[in-house]
């Protein structure tokens, strides 16, 4: 499937899936984990080897292999085919040297994001994102 008609999930159905996968067991603590620190990280950018690291596994290859398996646990909750890999409904790929790093990198997808923050797994942050629900979270908080 080419990447520019990839139809992404809204925030809602994002926060389905992973209420669901949650709900139904799928969702490992150390992918929640993972889910967590990338959140975390600066313009949600993390290498596979970094994410490997921040949840104690012995390499990237372990991060690969449990991110591309949450990411077909959300995308089997979906659904729906949403790219080649399965991790790919999570994430959006800086491929090496693009932009002057060494190792792939993975930017959570802004949908995601916000998905975590709107079911309570990371802090609200993404306001900046959605400037219109700045305003209305600052009104109901």
């Amino acid at each position: 499937m080419d990447e520019s008609q990839l139809m992404l999930p809204t925030v809602d159905e994002y926060v389905r899936a992973f209420e669901a996968a949650d709900a139904a067991g799928k969702i490992t603590p150390k992918q929640r984990k993972m889910l967590i620190f990338h959140h975390s990280q600066s313009a949600r950018a993390v290498s596979a080897r970094t994410l490997a690291e921040s949840v104690g596994f012995a390499n990237y290859n372990a991060a690969n292999l449990q991110y591309g398996k949450l990411g077909g646990t959300i995308t089997e909750a979906l659904g729906g085919d949403y790219g080649d890999t399965e991790v790919g409904v999570l994430v959006d790929f800086v491929y090496p040297n693009q932009a002057e790093n060494a190792e792939f990198l993975w930017v959570m997808r802004e949908r995601v994001a916000i998905a975590l923050e709107e079911i309570g797994w990371v802090p609200k942050v993404s306001t900046w994102l959605y400037p219109h629900k700045a305003l209305t979270r600052q009104r109901s908080e």
